[in-house]
C-alpha cells in the first residue's frame, strides 16, 4: 500500500491472484496487528452465455451493428461461423463492428478494411469481451512524407479497436486478438513526433478493463503504428488506462513512438508480462498523476526512432519514460523485475535495444516518486543513463543489474550492479524465445530484493523479468500464466 499525501488516502493492488477465487484480505499499519479486513473476489474466466449468434459463413462488405446486448447473468455472444466470418467493408463503412449493448461477446470474427476504426466501443458499452478476432487493414489516409524518402500516413489513433469519449466504458476485455498491418503507417520521429494509426485506442473512457494475450504488429516499418496501446489524455487524472486495469501478456511490434502508452490517472494499473520489440519506447508513463502504478516483469527487445537513418545514427528510446508534472499529480510509480534486450546487427556497432532505462521526459517532466527493484537495464552504450531522474525527488532505485550511468539522488543503486552486460543462462536473452533467465553464478542470479507479493513465492530471488527454474515466458495469442 502506499499512502498518497495528497488525498490522505492508502491505495495498493495485490497481483498475481488467481481468478474466480475469494481472498481475506488483512490492512493495518505495518508492525501492528491487522485493524481492519474485507473479503474480495477476482473476476472468474468464464462468461455465462444467455444467447449465441452465429454470423454468416464467408465474407460480407454491411458492417455489423451490435445492439442487443445480455445481463450480468447471461452475456449475448457473437461469434463467427464455424467455417469463418469476415466482415471486409472494403473502405466503404466507418467501421466493421460498433457495439453500443452491455453483456456482449465478439468472438472469432476476421475484420478488414475499415474506413477508420475496425471496433468501435459506443455509448451503453460495458462488460464487453472482444476475443479471438484477427484485425486488418483500417484507417484513413492523412498525409504523405514521401517527398522525404518516406511513405503515406494514417490518421492519428485510427484503431483496430477504438473507445472514444466514453467514460461508462467499464469492465471490457480485449484478449487474444491479432491486431495487424494497418492500411496506412505512422510518421517516424525523423519527421517529428509521431502520429498515425494504432492498435488499441481508448481516449476519454472509464476503467476497470483488461487488455492481455494481443499480438500488435506490422510487417514493414512504412505500416507501423503510432503508438501500441494507449489513449488520452497523458496530462489528466484520466488518460489511459485510467483506474483499475492490467495490460500484460501482449506482444506489441513495430511502433513509432510508445509500444505501451501508459499515461493519465494510472490509478492502480498494473502493466506486467509484456514483450515489445521494434518500438520507440517501451513503456510510457508520462505523466502517472495518481498512481500506484506497477511495471513488473516485461521484457524490452528493439529500440528504434528513426528509419531514414543507420542503427548507428539512430539515438534510440527508453524503456521507461517515466517523466512527472506535479501541478497534475504525483502519483507513486513501482518498476519491478523488467529486462531489456541488446540484440546485435552485423551492420551497426551498437546494440539495437533500449538507449535508456528509467528516466523522466527531460527536466520538464523529471522522475519523481518512483521504486525500482530487481530491473536488467541493459542499454546500448555504457556512457548513457541506465536511470536518470533529470532533476526529480523523491525516488528510490535499487537492487538493479545496469552498464549505463545512475543519476536519482544519494544512495541510489547502493546494492545494484553495474557490468558490462548481463549474462543470460544457455539459450536465454534472444529475442521471442521466452527464455531471459540468468546464468547460475552470474551477477543478478540469487540476489534481487524480496518484494512481498511480486517474488516472495522464491527461495532466492533473481533481477530481471524470468526467474530462474521457472517456465518458458510466453505472450501473445498463445500466453499464458
Amino acid at each position: 500500500m502506499w499512502f498518497d499525501p495528497a488525498s490522505s488516502e492508502c491505495r495498493g493492488s495485490l497481483v498475481l491472484l488467481e481468478p474466480g477465487t475469494s481472498y481475506e484480505i488483512q490492512m493495518g499499519v505495518p508492525g501492528q496487528a491487522p485493524s481492519a479486513g474485507l473479503v474480495a473476489a477476482t473476476w472468474s474466466e468464464q462468461f455465462p452465455i444467455a444467447q449465441t449468434i452465429t454470423l454468416p459463413a464467408g465474407t460480407v462488405t454491411t458492417p455489423l451493428a451490435i445492439t442487443q446486448g445480455g445481463s450480468a447473468s447471461g452475456y449475448v455472444l457473437y461469434q463467427a461461423d464455424p467455417s469463418g466470418t469476415t466482415i471486409d467493408v472494403k473502405g466503404g463503412s466507418t467501421n466493421n463492428v460498433t457495439i453500443s449493448a452491455p453483456y456482449v461477446i465478439l468472438r472469432g470474427v476476421t475484420l478488414k478494411g475499415a474506413q477508420a476504426d475496425a471496433i468501435n466501443l459506443l455509448n451503453g458499452a460495458h462488460d464487453v469481451v472482444i476475443e479471438n478476432n484477427d484485425i486488418s487493414g483500417w484507417g484513413r489516409y492523412s498525409s504523405s512524407n514521401t517527398s522525404s524518402g518516406g511513405w503515406d500516413v494514417g490518421v492519428d489513433m485510427d484503431a483496430g479497436v477504438r473507445c472514444e469519449s466514453v467514460i461508462t466504458l467499464e469492465r471490457v476485455v480485449v484478449q487474444r486478438n491479432k491486431i495487424h498491418d494497418p492500411r496506412w503507417g505512422a510518421q517516424s520521429w525523423d519527421w517529428g513526433h509521431p502520429r498515425g494509426p494504432q492498435g488499441i485506442t481508448f481516449n476519454y473512457c472509464g476503467g476497470n478493463n483488461v487488455i492481455r494475450y494481443n499480438e500488435i504488429t506490422s510487417a514493414d516499418y512504412k505500416h507501423f503504428y503510432n503508438d501500441g496501446i494507449g489513449g488520452s489524455d497523458n496530462y489528466t487524472t484520466t488518460g489511459f488506462p485510467n483506474y483499475d486495469s492490467d495490460v500484460y501478456g501482449n506482444i506489441v511490434q513495430g511502433v513509432m513512438d510508445d509500444a505501451l502508452e501508459i499515461e493519465g490517472g494510472d490509478r492502480n494499473v498494473r502493466v506486467w508480462n509484456n514483450y515489445l520489440d521494434q518500438t520507440g519506447t517501451g513503456v510510457a508513463s508520462t505523466v502517472n498523476s495518481i498512481g500506484p502504478l506497477y511495471i513488473f516483469r516485461n521484457v524490452y527487445n528493439r529500440s528504434r526512432m528513426r528509419y531514414l537513418k543507420s542503427y548507428d545514427q539512430d539515438d534510440r528510446g527508453p524503456f521507461f519514460k517515466s517523466g512527472s508534472d506535479t501541478s497534475v499529480g504525483n502519483g507513486r510509480r513501482y518498476v519491478f523485475h523488467n529486462t531489456s534486450l541488446q540484440p546485435t546487427d552485423a551492420s551497426a556497432q551498437n546494440g539495437l535495444g533500449a538507449g535508456s532505462g528509467l528516466h523522466g521526459a527531460g527536466s520538464v517532466n523529471p522522475l519523481t516518486n518512483t521504486v525500482s527493484r530487481n530491473n536488467i537495464l541493459f542499454i546500448w552504450k555504457s556512457g548513457w543513463d541506465s536511470v536518470d531522474q533529470n532533476g526529480g525527488f523523491g525516488n528510490d532505485v535499487d537492487y538493479d543489474l545496469y552498464n549505463g550511468t545512475v543519476s536519482a539522488g544519494t544512495g541510489a543503486e547502493a546494492a545494484g550492479v553495474k557490468v558490462t552486460s548481463p549474462t543470460f543462462a544457455s539459450g536465454s536473452g534472444v529475442g521471442m524465445s521466452g527464455m531471459y533467465q540468468l546464468a547460475p553464478g552470474a551477477a543478478g542470479y540469487g540476489t534481487g530484493a524480496r518484494i512481498p507479493n511480486f517474488n516472495d513465492m522464491y527461495t532466492t530471488p533473481d533481477i530481471g523479468a524470468h526467474q530462474s527454474g521457472t517456465p518458458t515466458m510466453t505472450f501473445g495469442v498463445n500466453g499464458h500464466r
